[in-house]
């Protein structure tokens, strides 16, 4: 398998199929193994960071993770701690895919500022209240694509219940992608987990013949990732969120990238990229105690 500077030869072809190499090479000097110092502040003001992994089942989910301001603590350069003032409550079936050693990938995202960063690494101790994450990559990435919204209150506790779970989504699951505009995305590759943010305008996503999810690929970094990601290893996982009633719909499947997508098919924003996930298993969630979200403006970004 080859390696150029941080990249891996999935990333490597994706870049050289698009041409984007030049621009990709450019912008791996953000890839770093610990938090910049600029970023340290950011993280520490979050109450939301959102986590992927892989499930015992061998597929990967991705989920989030809730608590007051400070619960994410980069205690150290290149060592994260997630602190739970209580217990992480989150369902069983999340909490099964956060074990000791595993390739973990993690987002931090305000919304109503659009500012991210995208850390990957790998667990170092789980307990109770406690996930540390040992750093491997650590870099930001641009505000394209987001929705803002901003959250009222303080999510310093969150009780998830399973709603329903399948193989074919029904009708409640596809007007929750008919409505969404935002998504997490995870990759894995190489031992390394990635964990990204999707966002478009309400039903940019598209679900076909019950068990399959069409994502555009719409212009970002030039790093390709994801895509990286999957030309590799052909696992992904997502998870679809409903902000006004607190809906969490998760998917886990098979992925398959169209580079040369037909404009009827999906809008890509002229890229004609985009990925297939054929569902291996999907799981609706809600919020107990859901908090308030106030929309804002989509993304002057999208297509």
């Amino acid at each position: 398998m080859t390696n150029v500077g941080p990249f891996h030869q999935g990333e490597l072809d994706v870049q050289k199929l698009t041409g984007e190499q030049e621009i990709a090479s450019r912008l791996s000097e953000l890839i770093q193994d610990s938090i910049p110092t600029k970023a340290l502040d950011f993280i520490r003001q979050q109450s939301i960071i959102w986590i992927g992994t892989e499930g015992k089942d061998g597929f990967l989910w991705a989920f989030p993770l809730f608590g007051s301001p400070g619960f994410i603590n980069p205690s150290k350069e290149n060592l994260l701690e997630i602190n739970s003032e209580d217990d992480f409550c989150i369902p069983g079936e999340w909490r099964s895919t956060l074990q000791r050693g595993k390739s973990i990938g993690c987002l931090a995202i305000d919304l109503a500022t659009r500012r991210r960063l995208r850390i990957n690494g790998f667990i170092r101790e789980i307990r109770k209240n406690k996930l540390q994450i040992d750093i491997h990559e650590s870099y930001p990435n641009c505000p394209k694509y987001i929705r803002k919204r901003e959250l009222q209150g303080n999510p310093y506790f969150c009780e998830f219940a399973i709603d329903s779970s399948g193989k074919e989504l029904n009708e409640q699951t596809k007007n929750i992608i008919d409505r969404s505009d935002t998504a997490f995305v995870v990759s894995s590759a190489v031992n390394r987990t990635d964990l990204s943010h999707r966002g478009g305008e309400s039903g940019f996503i598209k679900h076909k013949l019950n068990n399959k999810i069409l994502v555009p690929d719409y212009n970002g970094n030039s790093m390709f990732n994801t895509l990286g990601n999957f030309k590799i290893n052909p696992q992904g996982g997502m998870v679809i969120v409903d902000f006004t009633q607190g809906y969490y719909l998760q998917i886990s499947g098979k992925i398959d990238i169209i580079f040369d997508n037909e404009p009827s098919i999906l809008d890509t924003g002229g890229t004609n990229r985009f990925w297939e996930l054929d569902i291996h298993k999907w799981y609706l969630f809600h919020l107990k105690n859901n908090f308030e979200w106030i929309d804002l403006d989509f993304s002057p970004y999208n297509p």
